[in-house]
């Protein structure tokens, strides 16, 4: 398979493939991923993020801005509640990485002059944007956000991750955690991340995409890998079940009793359990995600109505 690349003005190559494979690592595939479902995998996440950024682009052009916002890119999330938690809640802990980071960078330099500091406040002050967490509280009119409690997304990929990690050794542990922590910006608290992400996205600078707006992409980047991972999980469950028994596809999974999570989904203990996910199974999230009425629960039928134009994974 041709590798999916994109070349910006300077003919330079821009790839994620790295990145995605750990990421699928870090979601329950394989500690090595068949190198033709990453390529799959990060061609799929490219064009989700080329079809987020028209529409967002249409948005912004409809309320006269010259940029796409972060406020452009929460709109188009804003059918779906729980991801928007999600992202208030990805927004918490960024906010909270960030402070730590200043606050030590604050006592590495506290021989600096006291003026010089009263002045860089005042302009961070002046040119402080509002922040994803009030434009979600802006477009959440009914309080849907506010009132999710429990992050079921979050609980069953820890779960995973804790069957994966039961019998392993030390070495093994460090190398998933180095994959658990990929991610599609480079360092937290810096832009250093996005100039990759916006040359991979936008190789000719053809649009103008503010750093907020590029911070959300990579949470949905990042996002769209592990529901495709989840999604291989829920079509590996239903390959479980037997003919004449209709509750052997609710073993374990995403149905289980949370107090016995012996056969959790359907990953055996210890590193070695798990079969690299394939091309075939990728496909077939993607016939069950984009066709129409497939089941009428789970992921597979989410923002699965007729009548919207574009489909994405991670919304």
């Amino acid at each position: 398979m041709v590798s999916y690349f994109t070349l910006d003005a300077t003919g330079e190559v821009t790839n994620f493939q790295k990145e995605i494979s750990n990421m699928m690592h870090g979601c329950g595939d394989n500690p090595n991923p068949n190198a033709a479902t990453v390529v799959l995998v990060e061609s799929i996440v490219l064009q989700q993020l080329r079809s987020m950024l028209q529409e967002a682009l249409n948005h912004s052009i409809m309320r006269g801005a010259k940029s796409i916002s972060n406020f452009d890119i929460i709109y188009l999330m804003r059918k779906n509640p729980v991801k928007l938690k999600r992202l208030h809640d990805y927004q918490i802990k960024l906010e909270y990485i960030e402070k730590n980071s200043q606050a030590q960078a604050t006592v590495s330099i506290s021989t600096a002059p006291i003026l010089a500091s009263v002045e860089d406040d005042k302009d961070i002050t002046a040119k402080k944007k509002r922040t994803h967490i009030e434009f979600i509280k802006e477009l959440d009119e009914v309080d849907e956000v506010s009132q999710i409690k429990f992050d079921v997304i979050d609980y069953l990929r820890k779960v995973r991750a804790s069957k994966l990690t039961e019998a392993m050794s030390f070495e093994k542990y460090e190398a998933y955690h180095k994959a658990r922590c990929s991610s599609f910006r480079g360092g937290y608290g810096t832009n250093k991340g996005f100039i990759k992400l916006e040359k991979w996205v936008n190789p000719n600078k053809e649009l103008k995409i503010n750093l907020q707006a590029l911070e959300i992409l990579c949470f949905l980047a990042y996002e769209t890998v592990a529901e495709i991972v989840d999604a291989v999980f829920l079509i590996r469950q239903d390959s479980k079940k037997k003919s004449g028994d209709p509750f052997s596809k609710f073993e374990g999974g995403y149905f289980c009793n949370p107090l016995s999570l012996n056969n959790s989904v359907y990953i055996k203990s210890g590193y070695e359990g798990v079969q690299a996910i394939t091309v075939a199974e990728v496909r077939e999230v993607l016939r069950r995600y984009f066709t129409p009425k497939t089941g009428m629960n789970g992921l597979f039928y989410r923002n699965m109505s007729n009548d919207l134009p574009i489909r994405y994974i991670s919304i």
